[in-house]
């Protein structure tokens, strides 16, 4: 099968979940024989694959001024010189399915690109892209539904595309589902979830240590991560425990400084997957203590196919992590008793532990590619346009 990727940018270009996600869907679909095209805003080297790189725009930095932002949004619905692009690319590979992840940058346009071709298109949504500028539905930390002026012409242009030309959505958890679903953009029976998944080699039953806990954070180090919870929490924590944390961004500093204060605190900074392993294998537990609409952590699918226990808030897709503890978002109490309720019950532990192991087939990034293939297969045979 002949199958277009589309992404915004390629790692190391793009540090987001979603990019890491296309290199690794991009490689496997080719290792497995198909004919792999990948249209992105960046340069990129992806096994097997073939890659074209679309106009983009300038990366939109956090210390950019509001007008500054404001401005790169209301270019970020249609881009021309995107259309004629991907037109011309999707014209000469003739895929059988287009399959379209995070566009900030590369605007609406693609989606017009597809529509205008009749190709079959599936649509993963990472996040709430079609239905939010910011892609969160999150202002100063709370819930905001999309409400603001600049959403509701994102959602009108960018959804509005979208629901006239789609075959699939793919969702990464039930929570993103629900909101494309309730907008209009597509009908529950085009909608599927389908969680992320991870290498379950390394997947084992555990058992909580004799003595200590140990409490890891792996991710963005920033406010909207929760991070700054995740430190006060454990400020109060017993003697024996310990806590890592993985990551960079703009609360490094501050991370920095609590484990210099604190020497049960270790701050690793930015990790590679070489060391993830490494990083899981020694912790008792994940925390996600995120403080905006997270769609379905890809580090959370990592911890369970290790059969780790997490701990998450209850924000956006988190509380349908498997077998997680949840508690309520930007509380450090409330995080310290999920915390406290997990390490004083060993059995609990284990049984959670235990009941992650027996599942790990349904985390496994095998059984994930195939329900994506199985997509593929369904979006193929009743899209428009097939190509022959």
């Amino acid at each position: 099968m002949r199958i277009a990727l589309i992404s915004n940018l390629l790692p190391p270009f793009g540090r987001g979940g979603a990019e890491a996600y296309v290199k690794q869907l991009g490689s496997a679909l080719a290792a497995d024989g198909h004919e792999i095209l990948i249209l992105a805003g960046s340069p990129g080297e992806v096994q097997g694959a073939e890659i074209r790189q679309l106009p983009h725009l300038p990366r939109l930095e956090p210390s950019t001024a509001y007008l500054g932002k404001l401005l790169w949004h209301a270019r970020d619905q249609w881009l021309p010189s995107v259309y004629l692009s991907t037109a011309r690319e999707l014209k000469r590979f003739r895929p059988h399915v287009v399959h379209t992840h995070e566009c900030q940058g590369l605007s609406a346009a693609v989606f017009s690109a597809i529509d205008r071709l009749e190709l079959p298109h599936v649509y993963t949504a990472h996040d709430l892209n079609l239905l939010c500028a910011r892609v969160s539905m999150t202002r100063q930390g709370a819930f905001c539904g999309g409400s603001c002026a600049l959403c509701r012409v994102q959602r009108s242009i960018r959804g509005g595309i979208v629901r006239r030309h789609i075959t699939r959505l793919v969702s990464v958890s039930e929570f993103i589902q629900r909101k494309h679903v309730d907008a209009g953009v597509i009908p529950p029976s085009r909608a599927v979830v389908i969680r992320l998944g991870a290498d379950t080699s390394a997947a084992a039953p555990r058992a909580l240590p004799g003595t200590g806990f140990r409490i890891g954070f792996i991710g963005a180090v920033s406010r909207h991560k929760g991070i700054g919870t995740l430190l006060a929490s454990f400020a109060s924590a017993p003697s024996d425990w310990r806590l890592v944390v993985a990551g960079a961004g703009d609360m490094h500093f501050e991370v920095e400084a609590a484990a210099r204060r604190d020497s049960r605190i270790s701050y690793l900074g930015q990790i590679g997957e070489a060391e993830k392993e490494t990083f899981f294998g020694g912790i008792d537990a994940l925390v996600i203590p995120s403080e905006w609409e997270e769609p379905a952590a890809l580090v959370a699918a990592e911890a369970i196919a290790r059969s780790v226990p997490t701990v998450v808030s209850d924000r956006g897709g988190l509380p349908d992590t498997p077998e997680a503890l949840v508690f309520s978002s930007g509380s450090p109490v409330a995080l310290r008793e999920a915390l406290g309720r997990l390490v004083e019950d060993p059995a609990r532990y284990a049984d959670v532990s235990q009941r992650l192991y027996a599942r790990r087939d349904e985390f496994s990034w095998t059984t994930h590619q195939r329900r994506v293939n199985d997509v593929y297969d369904a979006a193929a045979e009743e899209g428009r346009g097939r190509p022959d």
